[in-house]
């Protein structure tokens, strides 16, 4: 029987840490508006698609945490604003593509 979960604890931490962020980004780009909550919506999926060791997920969660960051980059305000709203997006993106996590989705994602 296979099981069906929300974070995967077997991961390596740096694939943990980016499912949690998954989650607390995509929640947070939902309420943020409709661009940006489509954006939040491929976050949670790529968030459970990740706990149960999905590649596409994993390709999924680093494209909608790439659309987050240009959006915020792209997004009008004074600087300090622009720095602190990326300070998530970019811990995201940088959590999913360092090495460890590349190499786990690799041999172990189906």
């Amino acid at each position: 029987m296979q099981t069906r979960r929300w974070i995967n604890r077997y991961q390596t931490q740096t694939l943990v840490l980016g499912n949690t962020l998954l989650y607390i980004e995509g929640v947070f780009n939902i309420a943020r508006g409709r661009v940006f909550a489509l954006i939040g919506i491929a976050m949670l999926l790529a968030g459970y698609g990740i706990a149960n060791d999905k590649k596409m997920a994993w390709r999924l969660g680093v494209a909608a945490s790439i659309f987050s960051v240009a959006m915020r980059l792209t997004s009008q305000g004074n600087g300090i604003e622009i720095i602190f709203s990326l300070v998530f997006p970019i811990a995201l993106l940088t959590l999913l593509l360092h090495p460890l996590s590349r190499d786990y989705q690799k041999i172990w994602f189906s």
